[in-house]
């Protein structure tokens, strides 16, 4: 897009407001109506060529179509032509002539005389006068001269028109010339100019803040014409700092896909963060002291006979079968109490091992989750040896495992947590601010517009990418003909507060400009 499409469509304009001279554009200033009564009064009481003098865009044309429409009609019969168009002595005659439907320059004067009888004056009004002929500006200051009845000669001209003036042939003691100067606008007058600009092209002045205006006026002087330009090169300028970097990242591949491709990415991500695996079953690790023989020490022989309790491995696959069947989050703990063994009877064999009782259940709360940890401590030391007199069967009673604080001193793997039901919901899932809410709010507010675009899933993407922001908005307007979605933020008492709340943004937002609007504006504009 050209800057012009990129200016419009930033700031949502109907049309250039700057343009040369938009149709229907009347600015006249305060500071321009002395001028105007200047030329009246000269015109009624002088007889002197009246010429208004000023640069390139002072707004001569605007004060010649001012002088023209608030001339008695009924008074006054004005022939209005332009330099440009007739810059020769016989061309500028014959217009007015044609005009007044007189034959010659003679004609002219008796029928001017035949007015001025009757109360009527005939004013010769010529435009861009500096593109006159050396010859038509000299026919024009004798027909100013030519007595008290003659037609009343305004000049509007650029200041090069100064050495012809000086080139006209009168005489020495006669004062012939009034020189009128164009005033430049004041700082005042200027936002006022601004203001009715902006307002013709569907906005406000509220487009430009208070430092924009004043180097506005700073560059252009205070001419009209030079505030368009200078006024447009402001605005442009915001705009390009915010376009040109789009534009060099879509040359390589288009934006909006990019960001298609990066929320699937994240998507699935957290689709397969959040199902996962289902969790592994808890396992408790029992440490169980290594079982002790029995030794048997008889006089008659010098062997040891060794014999392990029959029911210690029986207990155990016992234990461990409900371990594997329990799926709750209940840890079993066993302990072994102590057994002596008897003597020996006296036909010198071991009494049957004594059985190992059922060991206690004790529950215990969920395991937090965390990753399986070994042991800290290695299998518990075997208990002493027996005696040579008094063989003893032991057995050391195993502690219930301890619920972990933290996972470094687990003693036991534990089972993982599944995922937290009602966590927060990701971020940007907050519903933007509908055309309902700004017809409810007063007129006198203002929001600030932080973005505008053609897609409406755009402008959705980029709310839910400001999840930290609050007030956000979007409503749909029409653009050109096509749907236009504007996102804003806020709602401030007055266009100051707005201001200060755009400052206080995030960054991410301050780089798009945003720039207060009146919530009357948006109501307006409203789909």
């Amino acid at each position: 897009m050209s800057s012009t499409e990129d200016f419009l469509l930033h700031y949502q304009l109907q049309h250039d407001p700057f343009a040369a001279r938009p149709p229907g554009f009347r600015f006249f200033t305060p500071g321009r109506k002395p001028v105007l009564a200047q030329l009246h009064h000269m015109a009624h009481f002088a007889e002197q060529l009246q010429v208004v003098v000023g640069p390139s865009g002072a707004g001569k044309t605007l004060l010649r179509q001012a002088l023209v429409a608030s001339c008695n009609r009924d008074k006054v019969q004005c022939v209005v032509t332009s330099g440009r168009e007739y810059a020769t002595e016989d061309g500028l005659q014959k217009l007015i002539c044609q005009a007044l439907g007189v034959s010659d320059i003679d004609d002219l004067l008796e029928r001017s005389s035949q007015l001025h009888a009757t109360g009527m004056q005939i004013y010769l009004v010529v435009d861009d006068a500096h593109c006159l002929q050396q010859d038509a500006l000299q026919m024009l200051a004798d027909i100013s001269q030519s007595g008290r009845a003659a037609p009343r000669v305004f000049l509007f001209a650029e200041d090069s028109i100064a050495e012809k003036l000086e080139s006209v042939s009168m005489p020495a003691e006669r004062a012939w010339l009034q020189l009128v100067d164009m005033p430049p606008f004041t700082l005042e007058e200027t936002r006022a100019y601004l203001a009715q600009r902006l307002e013709g092209a569907g906005q406000g002045i509220e487009l430009l803040d208070d430092q924009q205006v004043a180097r506005i006026h700073e560059l252009s002087g205070g001419w009209p014409g030079a505030v368009n330009e200078a006024a447009r090169q402001v605005m442009l300028e915001e705009v390009e700092q915010d376009i040109r970097p789009v534009r060099s990242r879509r040359s390589g591949f288009p934006l909006r896909s990019v960001a298609a491709l990066v929320l699937v990415g994240v998507g699935v991500a957290i689709a397969w963060m959040m199902g996962g695996e289902e969790p592994a079953p808890t396992q408790t690790v029992l440490n169980l002291p290594e079982p002790v023989a029995s030794v048997d020490v008889t006089a008659g022989t010098g062997a040891a006979v060794l014999q392990m309790p029959g029911d210690s491995s029986s207990a155990l696959e016992r234990i461990a079968e409900e371990q594997d069947a329990e799926s709750t989050a209940d840890v079993e703990m066993v302990s072994a109490p102590v057994a002596a063994a008897t003597r020996p009877s006296a036909g010198g064999e071991l009494p049957p091992p004594l059985p190992m009782p059922e060991p206690p259940r004790v529950e215990v709360p969920a395991v937090v989750a965390a990753p399986p940890v070994p042991p800290a401590g290695g299998p518990a030391p075997a208990s002493p040896a027996p005696t040579a007199s008094t063989p003893v069967l032991q057995s050391t009673p195993v502690a219930a495992a301890p619920v972990a604080a933290t996972p470094a001193t687990s003693s036991a793997p534990v089972r993982s947590a599944p995922a937290v039901e009602g966590q927060a919901a990701p971020h940007g899932s907050a519903e933007p601010h509908g055309a309902a809410w700004y017809r409810q709010r007063p007129a006198s507010q203002y929001a600030l517009q932080v973005l505008g675009t053609r897609s409406r899933q755009a402008a959705l993407d980029f709310i839910r990418a400001q999840s930290g922001v609050a007030d956000m908005g979007l409503f749909e307007t029409v653009h050109e003909g096509q749907p236009w979605y504007v996102v804003t933020q806020g709602a401030y008492a007055s266009r100051a507060q707005a201001q200060q709340g755009a400052a206080r943004l995030p960054e991410s937002l301050r780089k798009q400009k945003p720039w207060p609007r009146s919530m009357a504006s948006i109501q307006q504009s409203l789909r």
